[in-house]
C-alpha cells in the first residue's frame, strides 16, 4: 500500500492544479491539533480564496466532494470546520493496512520519489585549523539534511569549498614558520594576529623532521587531514572537495569577472574594481578586484557558484555560518546577474554554539573549543542528537550534563531506551514474527493512537524536507518514543490471547522501522539493550 500521506498530498496537488490552474507549495495538510479534528488538516481552501477572491467554504466545499470520490474506501469521514478547514479522518481499514505495509516494505513505504539532482555545500571552514565545536553544528544539520534529501529520492552531492587562498592562509604559514625557528632555536617575531593554538607547534614539529620543501602544500596538507579527522569521528564524509585556489589557477575568476564586464556590470573605481550589484537587489555594490590587484573572497565565490550552476544541479543547498549572513544578497545578486534563477540556490544561516557543563573544556585551539574535544567528552551520537535539538536559525545551548546522562532527562537516552525496550520484548518471543495477518484483531482506542502516530512520520519527513530543517525528526522521535513508553506500562504487550499478542508485536515492528529509520537519517545507530 502506498503511503497515503504522500497520496492525500498528491491527490490535492492534483486537483488543485486542474480545478484551478494553481500550483501551491507543499506541505498542503498539517496535523490537527487534537484528535476530534480527524487525521489531517488542510488550509487550501483558505490559500486559494485568497487568489481566486472567492468564499473559501465555497471552496472547500467543491475540493470535499472530489476529494471523496478520489479517496473512497480509505477515509470514514470528511469534515468542513470554519473558516475553510478540511479534514479528513482514516478508516480503521486503512489505518490496519498501512501497518501491514510498514511491517513488509520497512522504511520503503516512507520514501519519495522526488528525483532531482541536489549539491549541497556545508562547514566549508577555513584549513587553518581543527573544527571549532560552532563548525561541528553546521556539520552535523548539513550530512542529515542530506540523509533526508536522498531518503526522497534526490541524488544528493555533498561537497566542502576549501578556502586554500588569501591572506588567512599566508598567516598560517607564517605562524607554523616562526614554530619552526623557534624550534630551530632561531630568534623570531610571531605574526600579529597569526595562529596561536597548539596545533600550530605539532605541525611546525612534524614539518621540521620531514625538512619540508613546500611549506605552504604541506601546511595545508595537515591541516585539511584534521578536519577531515574531526568529520570522521562525528560522522560525516563529503563526496567532493573543491578548492579555492585552483578555481583561481584554472582562470574562472578571471573569466567570470569578463563575462559580467560583457554585460556591463564591471565598473572601475579609485583603481578597484566593482561588481553592480544593487542592480539585482543587493544594498550596494562590491569590491572583487582590490586596487592593489587583489582579488576578493567575493570574486572567487562568484566563480564557485558559477560553477556549480554549470554542473547542472536542480538545487544548490548552502549552509553558513551567522558571520555570512551579508552574504547571502550579493550572491544571489551575482547569480541573478549570470542569468541563473534565484530559486535555484537556497541558502541557510545556522546558528553558533555555546556548551554548559560543570566540567571545564579544553581550548586546545587556542581560542575556541574544539569539535574533537566535545566528541571525546560525550560521544558521537550523543553529539550529534544535541546538535539537531534547535531550529537552524535558533541559538543551541549544548547541555554537555544533560547529553552524557543515563536517565529519562536526557532525550536521547529516552529515545534509545524505546528501542532497546522493543528489542527486549521481541527477545521473549519464542515464534516468528511478525504475522501480519494478526493486525486486523487491533481493536483498543491506545492501540490506534500508536498505530496513528508511528504512520505520522511521513507528514515528519515532509515537513523536514521542504523545510530543511532537522530538528522535526528530533520531536517526532521524542514524541514517538513518550507513546511507546506509554502504551507499554497502559497495555500488556505478551497477551496470553494469541491474537492480541501478536497484533501488538506487529505494532511495536513497526513502531521499530519508524526509530531505527528516524535514527538512521540522524546518523545515530539505534540502541539493542540499555
Amino acid at each position: 500500500m502506498k503511503d497515503f500521506y504522500q497520496k492525500i498530498s498528491h491527490t490535492l496537488e492534483r486537483i488543485t492544479k486542474k480545478e484551478y490552474g494553481i500550483e501551491l507549495e507543499p506541505p498542503l495538510w498539517e496535523l490537527p491539533p487534537k484528535q476530534e479534528f480527524g487525521d489531517l488538516s488542510s488550509m487550501v481552501a483558505l490559500k486559494l480564496a485568497s487568489k481566486l477572491k472567492e468564499p473559501p467554504i465555497k471552496i472547500a466545499t467543491h475540493l470535499k466532494v472530489i476529494l471523496e470520490k478520489e479517496l473512497a474506501g480509505d477515509i470514514d469521514k470528511i469534515e468542513i470546520l470554519k473558516p475553510a478547514f478540511i479534514n479528513i479522518f482514516f478508516s480503521k481499514k486503512l489505518l490496519i493496512g498501512s501497518l501491514n505495509s510498514v511491517i513488509k516494505d520497512k522504511d520503503k513505504f516512507f520514501r519519495h520519489k522526488i528525483k532531482k539532482k541536489v549539491l549541497i555545500e556545508f562547514v566549508s571552514a577555513n584549513p587553518t585549523g581543527p573544527l571549532s565545536i560552532a563548525h561541528g553544528r553546521q556539520a552535523v544539520i548539513g550530512d542529515v539534511i542530506a540523509n533526508i534529501l536522498d531518503f526522497s529520492g534526490n541524488k544528493v552531492v555533498r561537497e566542502y569549498y576549501i578556502n586554500d587562498a588569501g591572506r588567512q592562509i599566508d598567516l598560517l604559514v607564517e605562524s607554523v614558520q616562526a614554530r619552526i625557528n623557534e624550534l630551530r632555536g632561531k630568534k623570531t617575531t610571531f605574526p600579529k594576529d597569526g595562529y596561536k593554538g597548539e596545533y600550530v607547534k605539532d605541525i611546525a614539529k612534524a614539518l621540521l623532521k620531514r625538512n619540508s620543501k613546500n611549506l605552504k602544500k604541506d601546511v595545508l596538507s595537515h591541516t585539511i587531514s584534521l578536519i577531515k579527522g574531526d568529520l570522521k569521528k562525528v560522522g560525516v564524509s563529503f563526496d567532493k572537495w573543491v578548492s579555492q585556489e585552483k578555481i583561481i589557477a584554472k582562470g574562472s575568476v578571471d573569466s567570470t569577472i569578463s563575462l559580467l564586464k560583457k554585460k556591463g556590470l564591471i565598473y572601475e573605481e579609485e583603481g578597484a574594481l566593482w561588481f553592480a550589484s544593487t542592480s539585482f537587489g543587493d544594498d550596494k555594490d562590491r569590491v572583487i578586484k582590490k586596487a592593489d590587484s587583489e582579488l576578493t573572497y567575493f570574486a572567487s565565490d562568484i566563480a564557485y557558484h558559477k560553477d556549480k550552476m554549470q554542473r547542472s544541479f536542480d538545487r544548490l543547498i548552502n549552509l553558513w555560518g551567522p558571520d555570512h549572513h551579508g552574504y547571502i544578497g550579493r550572491v544571489i545578486a551575482a547569480m541573478k546577474a549570470l542569468g541563473y534563477k534565484e530559486e535555484t540556490i537556497k541558502i541557510i544561516i545556522i546558528q553558533l554554539v555555546t556548551l554548559t557543563t560543570k566540567e571545564r573544556m579544553s581550548k586546545r585551539a587556542g581560542t575556541a573549543i574544539l569539535l574533537s574535544d566535545l566528541i571525546a567528552d560525550v560521544g558521537k551520537d550523543a553529539s550529534r542528537f544535541y546538535y539537531l535539538t534547535r531550529k537552524n536559525s535558533s541559538h543551541l545551548e549544548f547541555d554537555i550534563d544533560r547529553a552524557k546522562e543515563a536517565s529519562f532527562n536526557n532525550p536521547l537516552y529516552y529515545v534509545q531506551y524505546a528501542c532497546a525496550r522493543i528489542e527486549s520484548i521481541f527477545k521473549k518471543v519464542k515464534t516468528p514474527h511478525p504475522l501480519t495477518q494478526y493486525s486486523k484483531f487491533l481493536k483498543d482506542e491506545e492501540e490506534f493512537n500508536l498505530l496513528r502516530l508511528l504512520l505520522q512520520f511521513s507528514y515528519c519527513l515532509e515537513k523536514a524536507y521542504y523545510s530543511l530543517e532537522s530538528v522535526f525528526i528530533i520531536e517526532y522521535l521524542k514524541t514517538m518514543a513518550a507513546a511507546l513508553h506509554k502504551f507499554y506500562e497502559q497495555k500488556r504487550v505478551l497477551d496470553q490471547d494469541k491474537n492480541i499478542r501478536e497484533a501488538r508485536l506487529n505494532l511495536l515492528e513497526a513502531t521499530k522501522v519508524v526509530l531505527h529509520c528516524g535514527l538512521n537519517l540522524l546518523g545515530i545507530k539505534p540502541a539493542k539493550k540499555m
